[in-house]
């Protein structure tokens, strides 16, 4: 846990300011305007919204897909934080152990990059401080000189060492995969800690991260078998702590010979219904777009449901926190379809709305 302390929390303060934040997100209603937009008219669009001082800041240095993926990440970071920065108690604990995951994601963004070659302006671009780390650290671990400084550097930093058995297999192996899988398992351990399950919304917080666990598995499982990869190399990918698949039923699931077999395997799933179409599909093409999207709309729709349960508890805020992301993925992928000239439905199918 991050220490923060456990005193109860600011609930009210933090679901009212949260609920007038979410009545900013964009509607339905905006996205068959915005698909028939170009990048300049989104762009334009986007400088009359909650975005309009990340897109005045860039506008001088940016234009077209690359303003509106950098505006849209610097406009989350900067709402993510505020939220932590407005939460007290118990409750900024929770949600500052949630947001974590950005910190996993910069880490493993600096890594990658260094261990690549990258350059830091590179680099930067591609990190999202919306976490525990600000802009100012992440710029510090940019100046190291490759990924073994920058592991140096986390071991000083409370909550964020890499183990020294992880690293040696880092160096030895000359791939970054062992550090990024800690990194990537060790996040929902700490956020499972911060959650001390003693009301109903507090567990249920605690149901929809197994859940959210369950569907990152179910991911890793998806594309490592439909690459042919066997047991030994699909298990150490799995993140122990799901709540319908725990890591002996995805290992059965994995061990089964064949990719179909095994989809047909998962209609025993508890949210089968949701990802039914998608599976399907993939059994017929061999592509599991629709499947991963249908995963992401399942989790949405959870959030969204379990934060109407309880209105004055930390699930309204995790819900708005899932919205404002898919928004944000929304928009870009739209200036990425608009860019490459692809066709308005094919785009729309691959939102989540």
């Amino acid at each position: 846990m991050i220490g923060l302390g456990r005193k109860r929390g600011n609930y009210a303060y933090a679901t009212a300011r949260v609920k007038a934040q979410k009545s900013l997100l964009l509607t339905k209603d905006n996205y068959p305007k915005l698909l028939m937009m170009d990048l300049n008219e989104i762009g334009r669009f986007m400088g009359e919204t909650q975005y309009k001082v990340e897109m005045t800041e860039l506008a001088s240095q940016y234009s077209g897909v690359d303003l509106i993926e950098l505006g849209t990440s610097r406009n989350l970071a900067r709402t993510y934080r505020t939220i932590i920065g407005f939460c007290t108690g118990e409750l900024k604990e929770m949600i500052a152990s949630y947001l974590m995951r950005w910190d996993v994601w910069n880490i493993k963004t600096i890594l990658r990059g260094k261990h690549s070659g990258a350059t830091q302006e590179e680099i930067l671009e591609d990190l999202v401080p919306a976490g525990i780390l600000d802009e100012e650290y992440l710029k510090g671990l940019l100046a190291l000189d490759g990924p073994s400084e920058v592991l140096d550097a986390l071991r000083k930093k409370g909550g964020f060492g890499v183990p020294e058995d992880v690293v040696a297999t880092f160096e030895k192996s000359g791939t970054i995969a062992p550090v990024e899988d800690y990194l990537d398992k060790i996040y929902y351990v700490k956020l499972q800690d911060a959650i001390l399950p003693n009301t109903k919304p507090k567990k249920l917080f605690l149901t929809f991260i197994e859940r959210e666990i369950d569907v990152s598995n179910l991911r890793t499982l998806l594309k490592l078998k439909q690459a042919g990869l066997p047991l030994d190399k699909v298990r150490p990918y799995f993140i122990e702590g799901g709540r319908y698949l725990n890591v002996k039923e995805l290992s059965r699931l994995a061990a089964i010979d064949s990719f179909d077999q095994m989809v047909d395997e998962l209609s025993k799933l508890p949210f089968y219904d949701d990802i039914k179409e998608g599976l399907d599909k993939a059994k017929r093409t061999g592509s599991l777009n629709d499947v991963m999207l249908s995963l992401q709309k399942y989790l949405t729709k959870e959030a969204e449901s379990f934060s109407l349960l309880y209105p004055l508890s930390v699930l309204p805020v995790i819900n708005y926190i899932i919205r404002k992301k898919v928004e944000v993925d929304n928009l870009r992928i739209i200036a990425r379809g608009k860019a490459s000239g692809m066709d308005p439905d094919v785009i729309k199918n691959l939102l989540v709305i």
